[in-house]
């Protein structure tokens, strides 16, 4: 029989989530003015006892990877090992390890699937409290997430995504690996199963390294979505998605042709000398043209 809840209900959980919230900001304040005092596990309470269900990891880089800033964003997905071991999911510790010298400040950029208050399609409703990343010590990540109350979200044999990250890239050319910390790792990810109330554990099958290189990720050919030109323009063609602007100079016998999707903009001191090639064009381009 489908468990349904009163809008009451609803509502004392929706308080919960909201004081949670409220400590958690406190906390993360605490733990940016004394950072001596963070953690190296997240504050969930672990129950040990499998109740059946099994899951697989992996990464999906994210394809909003912004390359001109040199940020990259990563999801965490999980999904049931096989059609027979589907779960209800419980709380969450999601920890992996990545190389501090190529990739720096890791942080939650959205919280995806699993997030808030959800009303499931088979009637039950489940609530979630805000993604953290308590725990979070050097080159391993922990990325949390609690399970407030309700009956959780079934987790079945196709993946969905829990969060996105972002870094930021300290090499332009780096290759990226992230690896998971699995549960004979400490420390351990962990991921809670919830059945009829009763929380367990469900126990982890596959674990997918993630590995990519920046060259791949973000290709020479990729056109970028604008350009600032001062100094001397060299000679050439610049093209870009959206905006170029420039003070430069463009000098005597140089040709140059700027090439933008949306606008041109030439500052005060831009210069055109005498005996020098120049146009200007609304006329972008695409990634790989």
């Amino acid at each position: 029989m489908k468990k349904k809840f009163t809008p009451k209900q609803i509502l004392i959980m929706l308080l919960g989530i909201i004081i949670i919230s409220t400590a958690e900001q406190v906390q993360a304040q605490n733990l940016q003015e004394n950072p001596q005092m963070a953690p190296r596990t997240s504050f969930m309470m672990i129950p040990a006892v499998s109740l059946g269900g099994t899951y697989d990891m992996q990464f999906i880089a994210d394809l909003a990877t912004d390359c001109d800033n040199s940020v990259f964003y990563v999801d965490i997905q999980i999904r049931a090992a096989s059609a027979a071991t589907t779960f209800r999911l419980a709380d969450q510790n999601y920890r992996f390890n990545y190389d501090e010298s190529l990739l720096a400040n890791p942080r939650i950029e959205q919280e995806l699937a699993i997030s808030g208050l959800m009303q499931h399609n088979d009637g039950t409703v489940s609530l979630y409290g805000g993604h953290t990343l308590i725990g979070t010590l050097g080159p391993t990540v922990s990325y949390n997430v609690e399970l407030m109350g309700g009956d959780g979200y079934l987790v079945d044999a196709n993946w969905v995504s829990i969060g996105r990250l972002a870094f930021d890239v300290l090499d332009a050319n780096a290759c990226i690996d992230l690896l998971w910390n699995d549960e004979s790792t400490f420390p351990p990810t962990y991921v809670g199963e919830i059945n009829n109330g009763v929380l367990g554990k469900a126990d982890g099958v596959s674990f997918m390294t993630f590995s990519a290189c920046m060259s791949e990720l973000c290709p020479a050919d990729l056109c970028p979505n604008e350009m600032d030109l001062p100094g001397m323009i060299a000679a050439g063609t610049y093209v870009v998605k959206i905006n170029i602007q420039s003070d430069g100079t463009v000098a005597s016998g140089t040709d140059v042709i700027l090439k933008a999707g949306n606008s041109i903009i030439f500052n005060s001191n831009f210069i055109i000398e005498p005996q020098a090639n120049f146009s200007a064009e609304i006329e972008g381009c695409t990634d790989g043209n």
